[in-house]
């Protein structure tokens, strides 16, 4: 078992201007790292603006209208799914307008807002929170300063918090996903969360759910669950957020190349940097 880790190395701040990347850490940050500093230094220092994918455009609208879901609970409101549907649809029509999508064409706008509604419709009838069930937070905004070892502060966004102290994330995918895998491929984020609630409440989270909303022709909800954060997972990210100011300080933006290039925003930058 890896030792615990206690303390992160002070670093000096990188030669080139810093333009918001010691600022703060969150999970995706940490994430984007992890994948790829390359492009991480074109996302967070380039700050290269690139269109948005239309499935990551569907997983925003998705997360709003259980977002706004969730505050009715909250606020022991009533629930109508008419008044939903049509939350979504001004939702959709309000960022369309400002947000650039790579849509193929009308037709394929369309049939993306129809999915993302029949996910939702099969969240709302297949959902596995007792409707009565009141949630303890609702889109929770967390800072944790990480015990005052001098770095900057980790904070993030917890979708929903469950009785007693679970922590929900939602996610939209393609296909069902493998709960060891899920757990694999969100370890740093669930190890984020899990700080920032201790943080918050002065207490461990009992767990983690992942609610999956599936977008098959006949969308299904697939929840994975899992334990609290150990304390080798705990020590790993510790790990990670040193490593990741050590790369910063030493301006290491080395490329990972691999299957995750091939639909990198960036590779065209990348090439270039390389000189291919």
């Amino acid at each position: 078992m890896p030792a615990e880790v206690t303390a992160i190395r002070a670093l000096p701040d990188p030669v080139i201007p810093d333009r918001g990347v010691l600022q703060y850490l969150s999970a995706s940050r940490l994430k984007c790292w992890q994948t790829c500093r390359r492009q991480f230094y074109f996302r967070y220092v380039e700050q290269i603006k690139t269109r948005t994918a239309p499935a990551l455009f569907i997983g925003q609208a998705v997360h709003e209208i259980l977002r706004i879901h969730n505050w009715a609970r909250w606020k022991e409101e009533p629930q109508d799914l008419e008044r939903l549907h049509a939350e979504l649809l001004r939702y959709w029509e309000q960022q369309a307008a400002t947000v650039d999508v790579r849509w193929k064409g009308a037709a394929d706008e369309a049939t993306a807002k129809q999915q993302a509604w029949a996910m939702l419709e099969a969240y709302f009838k297949q959902s596995p929170v007792a409707a009565l069930e009141k949630p303890e937070g609702v889109e929770v905004e967390v800072e944790c300063d990480l015990g005052g070892f001098g770095i900057p502060p980790l904070i993030g966004i917890i979708d929903l918090v469950r009785p007693p102290g679970l922590i929900v994330d939602y996610k939209t995918a393609a296909r069902a996903p493998n709960a060891a895998m899920a757990e694999l491929q969100h370890a740093t984020q669930l190890a984020c969360y899990a700080l920032l609630y201790r943080e918050a409440t002065g207490q461990p989270e009992s767990g983690f759910e992942l609610h999956h909303l599936i977008k098959t022709k006949a969308p299904k909800i697939i929840v994975s669950a899992f334990g609290p954060m150990s304390q080798p997972r705990q020590s790993e990210l510790f790990r990670l957020i040193d490593d990741y100011l050590s790369g910063i300080a030493a301006e290491a933006w080395i490329p990972s190349p691999g299957q995750h290039c091939s639909w990198c925003d960036y590779a065209a930058e990348c090439r270039a940097m390389s000189g291919l």
